[in-house]
């Protein structure tokens, strides 16, 4: 994403192996989510998420909340905007 680039905040559910991860991330204004997500898959290794909730995938028990988090993106089984 280039700097100064408009940008919206959108509230995403994000899949890994172990956990199911409920935050927002940032996405260029004028692109669609499929769009940018791809987009953000050839470009970077790591999604920065925002308040984020952090839940075992199996149980539903949630283990803690984070302001930031980086999730490397060979983690991701999946991603959807929660809106």
């Amino acid at each position: 994403m280039a700097v100064g680039a408009p940008i919206k905040k959108t509230k995403v559910l994000i899949l890994t192996d172990s956990f199911v991860i409920t935050g927002i991330i940032s996405v260029p204004a004028n692109m669609r989510f499929s769009d940018a997500i791809n987009k953000f898959l050839r470009e970077q290794q790591f999604l920065a998420v925002t308040d984020a909730e952090i839940s075992l995938i199996y149980s539903g028990v949630k283990m803690e909340r984070r302001g930031f988090i980086l999730i490397n993106k060979d983690m991701l089984l999946g991603i959807s905007p929660s809106e």
